[in-house]
């Protein structure tokens, strides 16, 4: 389901760089730069209609990104640059390390006013959003004589960097104190510091020259405004990312360009190649260190994409049980929806099925499912489809620069949920093409534009005609689903498992089309994600005592929540992390029993009969053999199921589970 309500917008910049960055014994990624892909075959559409898109002519609009408030609202919405947060105002912006406070069903720590900085003099500045990447940012603040200053954020800096376009000024709500060959501020309870080398602080003003760059961060409790001044070097630029595989683990490496020397805090499940003493700062996501350096790294287990069940062992009577539900619940499968979440679920559940009579040895039920599921996705494969009809169907946004599926859902028109929705199709179409390798031709053009619109990106004549890398923040780990994000909490994602699902998705067309790169992008994704699934969601550590839940549902820049969009029963808050279940989730779910089973009590007495409840009861069976066997007998009996599961679907789940053991 969607992680973003319907008004939000997915406008999309910023590049990974991934270069081959070769760790020993293992396999580097390849550098990758967008595709010369003429999304000239789709008709130009735009049907969003956003309150603003503040991007450079040359900056593709940042969807789904930390700071894509700072291109499309018209509100001082705070961003949060972690552990950061950062309002813009009308005059320069505010900065500080917010406070963190625990309910029974939030962690949050929101914007709440911090130290204010005028640029320039006190006249009302504009903002452009002139250099993204997928962990940074940089803002143009403009007056009516022109640039004034640029500012730069990135999530693991806890620093704001302000270069000066012009002579200008910083003004400081008090008089600084010089300290070293910088300054300290104290506001609050907290104490910051200003690093401007070739600058000159009067009174509460801090005069800036043309180039000429400041810097300022706030301290932690526990450690010297001093040892932090000393820390700093030259402002960060921008975030490289590369990814390389080694000894089964996928490593993500983040590199902070434009100094050797700085200051980096790393996320959850995140290690830094500095000494980390320079003190912490308390988050909703736990304890964090501030360490010395430019370079963060991040290794999570390899996750292999998977599509398919191994029932070779399976007893003849359970064999003959699930097919036997398997052409009742093909014979029941009614016409698919046209709109592109719905639909694509619909695709991806008649690929499962297929899969499904394929282990279970049924070629003719398997030959009949593969009919149904290439007769469906035919329609969408003609790219100019949308000249012609208004459903089953892409058009270009060439403002947003996004591909956008008609019928629209859940604001995908804004960007929204991409990955969830195409995640879908390409699954599908990694299946038929497996088993119908003659279909490729037909499917790729299509299905090249999908991939291109969350992964790969394409390149333009002035720009990027989509930004590569989407979706997914790789400093941390996971994917945000709002594509505006229209919030003064951030992005959000609320889906961990449809995220998943989707570099699954991936994974298996690069497969079936045999795209060596971007299979490995996708496994890199696929990995990555999967590990955040577990570690953010499904199987967080150390939540602070007074939250009440053993999960967290939802996941924002700035707090994390026991909640979804579009329910408040338990089984649904539990559900969400939990569809489409399949092949790939035996490959990252159910590693700890004992959480499993944690996790199911969490959900109350109506864990098995509220929303997404079949799939809570599937999820129930990794909590151990008995556990198994029960949710073996509760799906056998149970009549109804999610849109984007069946009977027979799920009966392989736990048959599936058993095999293994678990």
């Amino acid at each position: 389901m969607s992680g973003v309500p319907r008004m939000f917008v997915l406008l999309s910049a910023a590049a990974l760089v991934l270069s081959g960055c070769t760790a020993a014994g293992g396999t580097a990624s390849p550098a990758v730069t967008p595709p010369s892909l003429d999304v000239g075959t789709l008709p130009v559409e735009r049907i969003a209609q956003p309150a603003a898109v503040a991007v450079a002519a040359d900056v593709a609009p940042p969807t789904n990104r930390w700071y894509s408030s700072l291109a499309f609202s018209t509100d001082d919405l705070p961003v949060y640059p972690f552990p950061l947060a950062f309002a813009p105002t009308r005059t320069g912006f505010a900065v500080e390390v917010p406070t963190v406070t625990v309910g029974e069903t939030t962690i949050g720590a929101s914007f709440a006013g911090g130290l204010e900085v005028t640029l320039g003099d006190g006249h009302a500045l504009t903002r452009t959003v002139v250099r993204t990447d997928p962990v940074s940012v940089t803002l143009a603040y403009n007056d009516d004589a022109g640039a004034v200053a640029e500012v730069t954020l990135a999530e693991g800096s806890p620093i704001v960097a302000i270069r000066a376009k012009r002579d200008t000024t910083l003004t400081l709500p008090a008089p600084p104190d010089a300290l070293g060959d910088g300054w300290q501020i104290a506001h609050g309870e907290r104490t910051f510091v200003l690093s401007a080398p070739n600058a000159e602080a009067e009174g509460a003003t801090v005069t800036l020259h043309e180039g000429d760059a400041a810097q300022l961060a706030p301290v932690p409790e526990d450690a010297a405004a001093t040892e932090w001044l000393d820390a700093i070097g030259d402002p960060v630029a921008g975030v490289e990312a590369t990814s390389a595989e080694q000894d089964s683990a996928s490593i993500t490496t983040l590199r902070y360009t434009g100094t050797p020397d700085t200051v980096v805090v790393p996320f959850s499940g995140m290690t830094a190649a500095g000494d980390c003493d320079l003190g912490t700062f308390e988050t909703p996501y736990g304890t964090v260190s501030a360490c010395r350096g430019a370079e963060l790294t991040r290794s999570a287990p390899v996750v292999t994409p998977a599509s398919r069940y191994d029932l070779d062992h399976l007893d003849d009577a359970t064999r003959t049980r699930i097919r036997t539900q398997l052409e009742a619940d093909v014979t029941a499968t009614g016409p698919l929806p046209a709109d592109t979440y719905f639909a694509g679920k619909a695709l991806a559940r008649l690929a499962s099925m297929y899969e499904l009579a394929v282990a279970l040895g049924v070629a003719d039920l398997a030959d009949e499912i593969l009919d149904r599921l290439d007769d469906e996705l035919t329609p969408w494969l003609d790219p100019e489809g949308c000249a012609t009809r208004a459903e089953r169907c892409f058009v270009y946004d060439d403002r947003l620069r996004l591909v956008v599926g008609k019928v629209v859902g859940f604001g995908s028109e804004e960007g929204n949920d991409h990955h969830f929705h195409y995640g879908y199709f390409l699954e599908a179409a990694g299946v038929l093409a497996q088993a119908r390798p003659e279909r490729i031709d037909d499917l790729r053009p299509v299905m090249t534009l999908l991939a291109a619109d969350i992964v790969t990106g394409a390149a333009g004549v002035a720009g990027p005609q989509l930004p590569a890398l989407r979706t997914f923040d790789p400093y941390r780990g996971h994917s945000w689903a709002s594509g505006m994000s229209p919030f003064a909490d951030g992005n959000n994602q609320e889906s961990s498992s449809e995220a998943v699902a989707a570099w699954n998705g991936v994974a298996l067309w690069a497969q079936s089309a045999g795209d060596a790169e971007l299979l490995q992008q996708a496994t890199w994704l696929l990995s990555t994600e999967a590990d955040a699934a577990r570690a953010l969601w499904l199987e967080p550590n150390s939540l602070p005592a007074g939250y009440a839940h053993t999960i967290v549902s939802m996941s924002w820049s700035s707090k994390r929540d026991y909640a979804t969009w579009f329910s408040a029963e338990p089984s649904a808050i539990l559900g969400i992390q939990l569809l489409p279940l399949g092949p790939v989730s035996l490959e990252y779910l159910g590693t700890d029993a004992d959480r499993v089973a944690q996790n199911v009590a969490d959900a109350g007495a109506t864990a098995f009969t509220g929303a997404l409840g079949d799939y809570v009861q599937g999820y129930s069976a990794l909590a151990g053999p008995e556990a198994a066997s029960a949710a073996a007998s509760a799906l056998a009996a149970r009549d109804e199921f999610d849109d984007g599961w069946s009977k027979a679907l799920a009966e392989a789940w736990v048959a599936a589970v058993q095999l293994r053991g678990w």
